[in-house]
């Protein structure tokens, strides 16, 4: 295979300079700082990763592939790769104990084996609680291939981060498969093996730099995607609960008709194929369409609809609690923390986070009175005393970030 030279490469675009005569072909150089190492580091993975891995046969669908954002059209293995970060030395002890060996879930017959970059024993264990900092990253590795070796891919992953951040990790990991798709569970400790307070996993770092890292080992261990797996994968994406290419062609079509007056569902748009006719079925079942009863192909969609399926892709518990509210209806319920608005009424929903079907921790507020209702994430795991409380919850800065923070003015204001 005739690889691509650095200048047909998308990636280097813009990468010419100009001097006294004309233009200059020769390629920047990367140069890795502290504002923007990460940037660039994620930059130069990616194109490495081209120039290996590209054709000239392919080099239109290569560019094609690298625009699209979603990774969804590409023959690259798809992974879902999410991360929380926790400031608590109990917190960590606990997923440690309890949730990485499933120690506490009698329906888990077999329980996981811990492993890391050398064999896990109770002396290595011992060692980790010794070393243990409040400070602590939990990733879910979840390759979308159940064929993938998830010990193998997450132990590849490691190394790798390693290698362009210059930590050495202290880390830990076990491989679930009491779902129906076998994932890892990742967790380091916010101390590395030399003694450095690990500070790499914000901003793109995670949102591309990783992501992307996991996708190629996957690609790596089980091949390209065949157009099988493609249209397979196609098929499934109309019953996505989040956001997706097929909003976007939704969003394109999209009107305001003079015959629909419903005001909590304004926009009008005609189904214009059976993938698209198949999607709106969708958002209808979760609540975020409605079928016109004149014409079948037609459908009005829930205000801010699209918005609303961002934040259900964000925060995993966000549709099912459109369908728990108690005083407000669920085209009301709005996610905390868009504007300056600050939250009353009583709480009427929690949620935890149990790192498999949910990986957020919220309140529900509604105000029967108002009939509004917010979907409140909160940082730390919410304390059952709070359900049925009367409450007033704004922002305030806490540890240099905007949280929420929840006033109790009545407690036990509605009966549990």
């Amino acid at each position: 295979m005739r690889r691509r030279t650095i200048k047909q490469s998308p990636f280097f675009a813009n990468t010419t300079a100009r001097d006294g005569n004309g233009w200059d072909n020769r390629p920047k150089y990367f140069k890795l700082n502290k504002k923007d190492d990460m940037r660039e580091a994620r930059k130069l993975y990616k194109t490495l990763e081209y120039l290996l891995t590209s054709s000239d046969k392919n080099y239109e669908k290569e560019k094609f592939r690298t625009g699209g954002g979603s990774g969804f059209y590409t023959r690259q293995q798809n992974c879902v790769l999410k991360m929380r970060y926790g400031p608590e030395l109990a917190k960590h002890m606990r997923f440690l104990e309890e949730y990485l060996t499933q120690e506490k879930k009698n329906e888990v017959i077999v329980k996981p084996k811990l492993f890391s970059e050398n064999e896990v024993d109770d002396e290595f264990i011992e060692n980790y609680k010794n070393n243990m900092d409040s400070k602590h990253f939990k990733f879910i590795i979840s390759p979308e291939n159940p064929e993938v070796d998830c010990k193998v891919l997450t132990k590849t992953l490691v190394k790798r981060l390693e290698k362009i951040t210059g930590y050495k990790f202290f880390w830990l990991a076990a491989v679930h498969t009491n779902t129906n798709h076998p994932h890892a569970h990742l967790l380091i400790n916010g101390i590395d093996k030399n003694g450095k307070e690990v500070d790499c996993f914000r901003g793109t770092m995670l949102k591309h730099t990783i992501r992307e890292m996991a996708r190629q080992i996957c690609t790596e261990l089980k091949g390209e995607r065949t157009e099988q797996e493609i249209e397979a994968a196609k098929r499934k994406l109309p019953e996505a609960n989040r956001y997706c290419v097929l909003d976007k062609e939704i969003e394109q079509y999209c009107f305001i008709s003079s015959s629909n007056n419903d005001t909590d569902y304004p926009v009008t748009v005609r189904s214009q194929n059976d993938v698209m006719y198949k999607r709106l079925c969708h958002l209808e079942k979760i609540g975020l369409a409605k079928r016109e009863e004149s014409e079948a192909n037609i459908f009005n969609l829930e205000k801010n609809w699209s918005e609303k399926l961002h934040s259900a892709g964000r925060y995993s518990s966000y549709l099912k609690a459109r369908n728990e509210l108690l005083f407000t209806h669920g085209v009301d319920l709005k996610i905390f923390g868009n504007d300056n608005e600050v939250a009353t009424g009583v709480i009427t929903k929690l949620y935890k986070m149990n790192y498999e079907e949910s990986w957020d921790n919220a309140v529900v507020i509604e105000n029967k009175e108002t009939k509004k209702a917010w979907f409140v994430p909160v940082y730390n795991e919410p304390n059952e005393k709070l359900l049925g409380a009367e409450v007033s919850c704004s922002k305030s800065e806490r540890g240099g970030k905007m949280r929420p923070v929840v006033h109790v003015s009545k407690w036990n204001a509605i009966e549990k």
